[in-house]
């Protein structure tokens, strides 16, 4: 009996932190809202990526991989470029939270801010705010959290700003407010 109990508290320790570890979950503490991941239809950007821009394209911004930390793994590059990165989400859905999966490169500090653009058809964008404060250890992937409270629309273009080398990105997502 006490080999069973040390063999679950394991694994429901893991259960229980699974979301924190693995930071899955958007939102923080005292967050009442409820999400779930949406799915992107479409990505295209302003200007192609600078490295392996054949291989490694904007889609892979979408795929679900995670690239490994370093240099030389599948991490979509634009060196030295703003790009203007427009997401389909294929209709319109409340989001509540845009998370960016990116690796500072030359600083911590890399990503000196995003700025998050909103449309219902894709031609005419307003500008809806500005986020900056993305900040981590370089050369380590790490998720950069834009709350945008509740923005119902169907397009979503984000223009991120460098300082230092550039952009390595290599996830976004889109979490729709779900209650």
């Amino acid at each position: 009996m006490n080999k069973v109990l040390l063999s679950i508290i394991p694994l429901a320790f893991f259960a229980i932190w699974s979301d924190f570890l693995f930071g899955q979950s958007p939102g923080g503490p005292g967050d009442s809202r409820k999400f779930r991941l949406s799915p992107v239809a479409e990505v295209s950007s302003s200007d192609n990526p600078t490295m392996d821009g054949r291989r490694l394209t904007v889609d892979m911004l979408i795929d679900g991989k995670l690239p490994k930390d370093g240099w030389r793994s599948s991490w979509t590059a634009w060196m030295k470029v703003n790009p203007k990165l427009t997401f389909d989400l294929g209709e319109e859905k409340r989001i509540g939270i845009i998370r960016v999966y990116f690796q500072p490169w030359d600083r911590g500090d890399e990503l000196a801010e995003i700025k998050v653009e909103v449309s219902r058809d894709g031609k005419r964008f307003l500008e809806f705010n500005e986020y900056e404060g993305f900040s981590t250890e370089r050369g380590k992937g790490a998720w950069a959290e834009i709350d945008l409270r509740a923005v119902k629309a169907r397009y979503f273009r984000l223009s991120p700003q460098y300082q230092g080398w550039g952009h390595l990105w290599g996830e976004v997502e889109f979490w729709e407010i779900a209650n």
